[in-house]
């Protein structure tokens, strides 16, 4: 599954490099840093995203995994807040779904972070 989310950054990074960037390795990537999201001294300052076993991280509950999912999280809704697009959550059973633009919608996701970035990516390729 872990190949799926890299897929996801993968998109991102070929529609909008200036956001997220692509490294030599498949299982990361660069996400630029905002300064509504988080301090820092440069502009062109990024933050490293490993998505090589994600879920496993994440079903363990591994702190740093949580605080990159939320920097994901916190970053793609300021990308949508520039854009003027609403994105909204809903949770199921099966996971967290996000809809962007009350149209585009995600697949369930185990974090908001996911389904928020499953529907970004949507955006990017409308």
């Amino acid at each position: 599954m872990s190949t799926r989310y890299q897929q996801l950054f993968h998109k991102w990074a070929t529609l909008d490099p200036d956001e997220c960037l692509s490294t030599e390795r498949d299982y990361k990537f660069k996400l630029r840093i905002l300064p509504d999201v988080e301090k820092c001294n440069s502009l062109s300052a990024s933050r490293l995203i490993i998505t090589d076993n994600l879920e496993t991280h994440l079903a363990n509950r591994r702190d740093l995994t949580i605080q990159l999912l939320n920097f994901v999280l916190l970053t793609i809704i300021q990308h949508c807040a520039a854009r003027q697009s609403s994105i909204s959550f809903s949770f199921t059973e099966l996971g967290t779904i996000a809809t962007i633009c009350n149209r585009l919608r995600s697949q369930p996701h185990p974090h908001p972070a996911l389904a928020a970035l499953d529907a970004y990516v949507q955006l990017l390729e409308f």
